[in-house]
């Protein structure tokens, strides 16, 4: 029903389910998540996940459920937001990831959301251990990396793991990111892609990656077909009496 009536909208990816884990109460978002429990967590993420995206992206009734925020995020120091996490890898896959995993692995979702923290000193944007070695490479992702609003941006001006922008932007890509969440405006992420293919900063396989696994996503939506959304979907989708009765429930 969600899927339905945002596709009816025109939006073809939700930024939810929020996979975190509830297990820093001063964490100003807990309300967000599904509990402390990384099973519960993990099987409520693969239902959205599975209800989200149906048996076809191309239907009008699918969307692209993005898992966020990978991961750890909702344990930062002090309770901040955005704060760093200090936990070691035991933890992180045992309890951490295991929120996020049966999303990715039995539902094969198509977007992951890179929060903006660091974990151990290393900013997730900046991780290809997480962002590739485990999320591709383990788990099979097929889909693309989105960065939370900002995240790349904060390489160089929070983390100061960048030099500039373009080396910010040149990092993230490299380290498995796909996509901005409009960090930077247009003209100033195109030119560091250019700049890093020319200097060397940026890998024609990162670049490569990125870019198909955004193309791949969006050839599933079908939006190379039909770009725009069926107007006539919104007076009966949007709000039917189907689906407010499914809230009730």
């Amino acid at each position: 029903a969600i899927a339905a009536e945002g596709r009816a909208c025109g939006a073809d990816v939700i930024p939810a389910p929020v996979l975190d884990l509830a297990r820093e109460p001063r964490w100003g978002r807990i309300e967000e998540g599904f509990g402390e429990d990384p099973y519960l967590t993990g099987q409520l993420g693969l239902a959205c996940v599975q209800g989200g995206q149906g048996d076809s992206l191309s239907t009008d009734h699918a969307v692209v459920p993005c898992l966020k925020h990978f991961v750890a995020h909702g344990s930062p120091e002090s309770g901040t937001n955005t704060s760093p996490v200090h936990i070691g890898e035991r933890e992180l896959r045992t309890v951490m990831l295991k929120a996020f995993e049966p999303a990715v692995r039995q539902g094969h979702a198509m977007c992951v959301m890179a929060a903006y923290h660091e974990i151990d000193g290393i900013p997730v944007t900046a991780d290809p251990q997480l962002l590739i070695r485990i999320l591709r490479d383990e788990w099979g992702f097929q889909g693309f990396v989105l960065s939370d609003l900002g995240a790349i941006r904060r390489l160089y001006d929070k983390h100061h793991g960048a030099a500039t922008p373009k080396d910010a932007i040149c990092l993230a890509i490299n380290s498995g990111v796909d996509m901005q969440f409009y960090d930077f405006d247009h003209k100033t992420f195109q030119d560091a892609i250019c700049t890093g293919m020319q200097d060397g900063t940026l890998s024609s396989v990162a670049l490569d990656r990125a870019v198909s696994s955004i193309l791949r996503v969006k050839f599933k939506l079908g939006l190379f077909d039909q770009p725009m959304v069926d107007p006539k979907l919104n007076t009966t989708v949007h709000r039917s009496q189907a689906h407010l009765d499914l809230a009730l429930q």
